[in-house]
């Protein structure tokens, strides 16, 4: 039977364990058992039982007390060994006998103690009368020489007294060959061929349990015990005896090819294996052994040639540690090969059932790495094929004395001086390496320029990493800082994950945000990081260190670092329109991620103030227990954008669908709430709309944002009020990040300086929008939207419409039932749709209404105003109608269509052939009747609505003086 049909298990890789080889008997340094073989042996107590590792159960047994051989551990190169003594013996149920089994190999590791023993002593025997097949000691070959049986005394070698050594005896019908510590001193010699007993005796020629009266007992040890039911060839004997030799450190005086189990290469004595061709041509190609490393397939062999490898380690328990010169995760155990002249190419195979590659990621292979140094810094690297508990390697090529292990890579690093194992440039991170962690040890800064995206960070204490102006890291797991991650200018943090969070650490991440410097004006807040799992405004710091606080209602910018006014904090969650429900706070209250709050500005001469949030950085779930009729102050949690509409989506059930932004006009001056100029911009699903004065009374309805319509993209820090419908949860989540940045216009924050003028970049939205402008006599601008969307009806659409938020002097509004809305959001446009416009006027005069913006409507979509009490169109799409009102006004009076029908406005039609020239010289209007059409009247209004002059006149050209006339006319 070829050992090659089967995986090579047996000792050296000759041979398997499964009882499917001729490996018949293999008594190694395992299953030692003091009785029936269920309890283990322990040290210095005698052996009952030694269980068969060959798979055929064939256990050498010994039920005898007196005759149990002593059992030690740790005598042979850290392996255990059986002592026999007096008459300790063991018995196999395996015959050896050439009736039974021709051919046999019988391999053992022995040392003697004596040189006899009245006067014989044999290692094995199965001696019936005619000393068959057995080996030992005999005076008559000499005191101290071993001889092996066969039809006589057959003189062998002198082994030394108390000296470890290596017997291989092979057995054929007629002939004995037998190898010393490696060296054939016997070549097919003569042997006689008597059957003995059924049976085989170790530590003695035969067993006194059958009635023998021999006393031939083994004085020594028996460490190995191995028996083949054929010969095994040349190329066999070299392997086990080397996988022997190298195992318990005895010495071999020929085909020493493993040279790789003394201690100048680093005493690889465990596990040794080989594969090759003896001179005589003899070969074998497959092997494994003991350990988990099984080597075939060389690609070109001739005799001579071997291979044979070795593990540094002893019975390890696998497990991947981090190898600090590559920062590759390798195995901790490695082995190393002696080479003689060339196999080619072979195949690698570890069993990696007992390997413990939890730590891997699918993203990234088990390699093989082969290199000529311990440390693995410039290896040769395979990727493995893992199928099932088997990985596989194939077109290895080895030199002698290279070293090999298995390894994986699982983190880029940042050293204090180098990047490692990134895909970016210098070895840095970048946006491909989302299933690799990244770790910044003590040393200098490490500075990412360019996006990167991975598995985990984690900064150990003394190492800082700074994310530049704009990058985006990006996160799929945890964070753990212990040292500093520091996000520049918009740099952004983005994690991933749906877990709770495991974010972690003794560190801090630092995040800027920019506010107003106008002391009389607030900004809408939320802390990005926490301390404790809370934020304390208290915390805050700006570039000079920690912002001190002051009673006094100003802010105080002169100090270092500045002085803020705690006057002006307050969070909010009470009835809504109730101002009283604001709640104030102090430095030192804590505050939930999530939760908003307020803070006025520093009052320094700049154009912004820099603030420097520092903590752990905010991540996963947040939610709150909200109530219904509430208005709450929330803001984004995160240390990145998060998605507007993906944080309505995930709260429409309990909120109605609309964000509020307030927005403090960069023209407020003052404390006061009467004379506060500020408003709400508003967003949801549908669009957006900028903020506008409050006029409601409550402030002083003066100032003109300077902010434009908020985006879908929720900047860092940024504070803003939810309407809450019904009660229930609010959650902010991961799946609401999103990496937008201020200076792309994708995210707007509120604070009162001007927006910056820079080109839009938000993902295009092909839905038709049309923006109305209404504005009132005193210049306030009021404007209200009109869209289309699929996912909507006709009937009010939580987040899509929008119910007007603020209760203003003079407003304009679409009707829908008995709201009020801000924002209609309508399921598809037809130009033969009529829409309720309603109007609220407080103060009488001149109102313009307008298109302020329009994206994505078709060019042949006009838009009318129609005034219905005088069945009268006005062409927006063209040019703004300036109407006079008055407080009679009601709801029943305006509404938008997309078509005429009727009398066309008096002013559209008479600038169709009209003509009008102002001369300044002489104060005159010349009105000119190019077409020479009948003018019925013309009338002349003041700015504020007063009617001056009427003239009804069939005249064909007027020439009217306003000499005495106000010159601000409206005609």
């Amino acid at each position: 039977m070829s050992f090659n049909c089967f995986a090579q298990t047996g000792p050296g890789g000759v041979g398997t364990n499964d009882g499917s080889s001729t490996l018949d008997i293999w008594l190694r340094d395992i299953n030692h058992f003091s009785d029936a073989g269920s309890t283990v042996s322990t040290s210095g107590s005698v052996l009952q039982q030694w269980n068969d590792a060959s798979g055929n159960n064939n256990h050498a047994i010994q039920i005898v007390n007196n005759r149990k051989p002593q059992f030690n551990t740790n005598l042979k190169n850290s392996y255990p060994t059986l002592e026999f003594s007096g008459d300790d013996e063991l018995r196999v149920a395996y015959d050896i006998s050439p009736n039974v089994h021709p051919n046999i190999t019988v391999i053992a590791v022995a040392d003697h103690n004596t040189a006899t023993n009245s006067p014989f002593s044999k290692l094995f025997g199965h001696d019936d009368s005619g000393y068959d097949r057995a080996i030992g000691f005999d005076t008559r070959c000499g005191a101290t020489s071993f001889h092996y049986f066969g039809g006589g005394v057959n003189c062998f070698v002198s082994p030394s007294v108390n000296s470890d050594f290596i017997v291989n005896a092979q057995y054929t019908n007629s002939s004995f060959s037998g190898w010393f510590n490696g060296n054939l001193i016997i070549n097919n010699a003569a042997n006689g061929n008597g059957n003995g007993e059924s049976f085989l005796t170790i530590g003695n020629v035969t067993d006194r349990d059958f009635g023998k009266t021999y006393n031939e007992f083994w004085n020594g040890s028996i460490t190995e015990f191995i028996v083949f039911g054929e010969t095994i060839n040349t190329a066999q004997h070299i392997i086990v005896s080397n996988y022997l030799s190298a195992k318990y450190n005895v010495g071999l005086t020929n085909n020493d090819f493993y040279t790789q189990d003394n201690s100048g290469n680093g005493n690889f004595d465990h596990d040794v294996a080989g594969i090759g061709q003896a001179s005589d041509g003899t070969n074998h190609t497959d092997s494994r052994g003991t350990g988990i490393v099984r080597i075939s397939s060389p690609s070109t062999l001739s005799s001579g040639d071997f291979l044979f490898w070795g593990e540094e380690t002893k019975d390890p328990t696998y497990d991947f540690t981090t190898n600090t010169t590559s920062y590759y995760e390798e195995l901790n155990s490695k082995w190393r090969v002696s080479k003689i002249n060339d196999l080619g190419t072979v195949t690698v195979t570890f069993d990696i059932t007992g390997v413990d590659l939890s730590g891997k990621q699918s993203c990234q292979p088990l390699q093989l790495a082969v290199d000529n140094n311990s440390d693995f810094s410039s290896p040769t690297t395979y990727d493995a094929t893992l199928v099932g508990n088997t990985a596989t390697i194939t077109g290895v090529t080895f030199t002698d004395g290279d070293y090999f292990t298995l390894r994986y890579l699982d983190q880029i690093v940042w050293d204090g001086t180098s990047f490692f194992n990134g895909s970016g440039a210098a070895n840095a991170p970048n946006d491909t390496n989302e299933c690799l962690k990244f770790t910044v040890k003590p040393g200098a800064i490490s500075v990412l320029t360019f996006d990167a995206h991975v598995r985990e960070i984690e900064v150990e204490n003394g190492g800082t990493v700074i994310v530049s102006d704009g990058i985006l890291l990006e996160i799929e797991d945890q964070v753990v800082v212990d040292g500093v991650i520091d996000l520049f200018g918009e740099a952004q943090l983005i994690q991933n994950h749906s877990n709770t969070t495991s974010n972690a650490g003794i560190g801090e991440l630092r995040v800027r945000q920019q506010g107003t410097v106008n002391l009389y004006n607030y900004n809408y807040w939320s802390s990005p990081v926490n301390r404790g799992g809370n934020w304390q405004i208290g915390y805050l710091e700006e570039p000079n260190g920690v912002v001190n606080f002051t009673t006094s209602l100003d802010a105080n910018p002169s100090t270092t670092p500045i002085t803020l006014s705690n006057r002006w904090l307050y969070d909010f969650n009470s009835v809504s329109g109730e101002y009283s429900g604001w709640n104030f706070l102090s430095p030192t209250d804590n505050l939930s991620p999530g939760r908003g709050y307020t803070m006025k500005g520093s009052g320094i001469a700049s154009a912004e103030q820099e603030y420097i949030f520092k903590g752990i950085p905010n991540d996963g779930n947040y939610t709150y227990t909200v109530t219904a009729n509430n208005d709450f102050l929330v803001g984004n949690p995160y240390p990145s954008a998060i998605d507007a509409d993906e944080f309505i989506n995930d709260n429409l059930s309990v909120i109605d669908g609309t964000l509020y932004f307030w927005e403090h006009f960069t023209s407020n001056s003052s404390h006061n709430l009467v004379d506060y100029e500020g408003g709400y911009a508003t967003y949801n699903l549908m669009m957006s709309l900028p903020a506008i004065a409050d006029n409601s009374g409550l402030t002083s309805g003066n100032g003109v944002a300077s902010k434009d319509r908020p985006t879908k993209n929720i900047t860092i820090g940024q504070g803003f009020f939810v309407t809450i419908d019904n009660g229930g949860s609010l959650v902010f989540n991961n799946a609401q990040r999103i990496f937008s940045k201020e200076s792309d216009s994708t995210t707007i924050f509120y604070r009162s300086n001007a927006a910056k003028n820079i080109t839009t970049t938000e993902t295009e939205d092909d839905r038709m929008k049309i923006w109305l402008s209404f504005k009132e006599p005193a210049e306030h601008t009021r404007i209200i939207g009109l869209g289309y969307d699929p996912n909507t009806t006709t009937a009010y659409d939580k987040g899509y419409d929008a119910k007007a938020y603020e209760d203003q002097r003079n407003e304009l509004y679409w009707i829908l039932n008995n709201d009020k809305l801000s924002i209609q959001a309508l399921p598809q446009f037809d130009n033969t749709q009529e829409l309720p416009l309603g109007v609220k006027v407080t103060d009488t005069g001149m109102y313009e209404f307008s298109i302020d913006d329009m994206e994505n409507v078709p060019s042949d979509v006009t838009v009318y105003l129609k005034d219905i009490h005088n069945d009268t169109y006005y062409n927006l799409s063209n040019s703004e109608a300036s109407i006079w009102l008055d407080a009679a006004v009601d709801d029943t009076r305006f509404s938008i269509v997309f078509q005429e029908s009727g009398t066309l406005s008096v002013a559209e039609e008479s600038l169709n052939d009209i003509l009008l020239v102002y001369d300044d010289d002489s104060e005159r209007i010349l009105l000119k009747n190019i077409e020479q059409r009948e003018i019925k009247q013309l009338s002349i209004y003041s700015i504020v609505g007063q009617q001056i002059l009427t003239k009804n006149d069939d005249t064909i050209s007027l020439n009217i003086n306003i000499v005495n006339f106000n010159k601000e006319l409206i005609f």
